[in-house]
């Protein structure tokens, strides 16, 4: 390919989506490659939560949104041995009273033909394989592959937007195998799930500690059934991610009763998590990275669309400054940036995960903010990021 782009994104979820439609509705040159073809399935928990939403307002997407899919009030936690805590939007934060679900073959879809429509290119069916050769201490493209043809793109400036095992983070050495900062999960959608309403159900049940498990409602009596833990606790408790799925299914006090008569509608799946924005290193020279590929996924509640969105904002935003400048030292602005947003609350929230999910802990505070609701919104904030000293980004 001849043409060299203002900026390459490689990866066209949530993050990619986005730092492409704000750099192209400026009038940048931006070409957006992804190795599937949309709309395409994505494992995730499918949960929007009212951070995100507001993103989404903010990219005037939610519209599509709308009357589409199933729309959330709030989240209940499971404790296995008394109390169910029922934490309501906005929790007395400044976002959204409300979240979606909504199954990420059609949220990125919906990303997609938004940033094809503020006039960014889009090359779908093309794997990336590798970076080419730095040239001046600047990587200036990628080596790809489409219908088996090998193709070299180039561009001044290239975002990795793709995952958690992202091509570009691990060509440019940017990935860290830091066990603290690394999960997996396992996800599957189910009919036939009882007593569904709208809310996200989250459980920290002691059959399945320290893991932890989901039901999120799809639509009618259809959920996004899942479970996840992260990497340490598999070496300390010998984890393994198909028993946690047949005991979620089977053992658990509060979610076997739900899931009881449900059918799965596909077999179960499974993803790898890269969390606590410590599981990368944000940039290298011309080379920056988003949403997983950064590490950008909540510790505690394993959510990562916000931080899809938001670390896609601000990409696109430090991109737009050094090519408008012409100075590409402004994208040493970006670390600083992730830093000063997510670095405390990430810290934070990865030590209360690290030593806080287990049922010597979980079992009581469930307990108690069960019966006390402000306590219930305040783990509620904190869990989703949504304190109520927070302005919506």
């Amino acid at each position: 390919m001849d043409e060299v782009y203002d900026v390459l994104v490689v990866g066209a979820g949530p993050a990619g989506s986005t730092a492409a439609m704000l750099l192209a509705e400026r009038g940048f040159g931006v070409l957006v490659v992804d190795k599937d073809r949309f709309p395409r399935d994505k494992v995730c928990g499918d949960g929007i939560a009212p951070r995100a939403v507001h993103s989404l307002q903010v990219l005037g997407v939610e519209g599509e949104l709308k009357g589409r899919f199933r729309r959330t009030r709030g989240i209940r936690f499971y404790a296995t041995r008394d109390g169910v805590t029922e934490v309501r939007y906005p929790m007395g934060s400044r976002y959204p009273d409300h979240g979606y679900v909504v199954p990420r073959r059609e949220l990125d879809d919906i990303l997609l033909r938004r940033a094809r429509d503020k006039g960014a290119q889009v090359l779908e069916g093309c794997r990336v394989v590798g970076l080419l050769e730095p040239e001046g201490g600047r990587i200036p493209g990628v080596r790809a592959e489409k219908e088996g043809e090998r193709l070299e793109i180039r561009a001044r400036y290239i975002l990795g937007a793709d995952g958690p095992s992202s091509v570009v983070g691990r060509e440019a050495g940017l990935l860290r195998r830091d066990p603290l900062y690394l999960g997996v999960s396992l996800r599957c959608y189910m009919r036939g799930v009882r007593d569904l309403a709208d809310f996200l159900e989250i459980y920290p049940e002691d059959a399945i500690s320290p893991g932890c498990g989901w039901i999120f409602p799809v639509s009618g009596d259809t959920a996004n059934v899942g479970v996840g833990f992260m990497l340490y606790a598999r070496r300390e408790k010998d984890l393994n991610l198909n028993r946690l799925w047949e005991a979620f299914l089977r053992d658990t006090r509060h979610a076997a009763q739900k899931l009881a008569s449900a059918e799965p509608l596909e077999r179960p799946r499974g993803a790898i998590l890269r969390v606590g924005r410590r599981g990368a290193f944000p940039r290298r020279a011309n080379v920056l990275l988003a949403g997983d590929a950064a590490s950008m996924t909540n510790p505690i509640s394993g959510e990562g669309i916000t931080y899809a969105l938001e670390s896609g904002r601000w990409a696109a935003e430090t991109l737009a400054a050094a090519l408008h400048c012409g100075d590409s030292e402004i994208l040493a602005l970006y670390p600083r940036i992730l830093n000063w947003y997510y670095g405390r609350y990430f810290h934070y929230g990865t030590m209360a995960i690290r030593y806080g999910n287990r049922p010597a802990f979980v079992n009581p505070l469930l307990a108690v903010t069960s019966r006390l609701t402000r306590l219930g919104d305040k783990m509620g904030r904190f869990l989703m990021n949504c304190r109520r000293s927070d302005y919506p980004l």
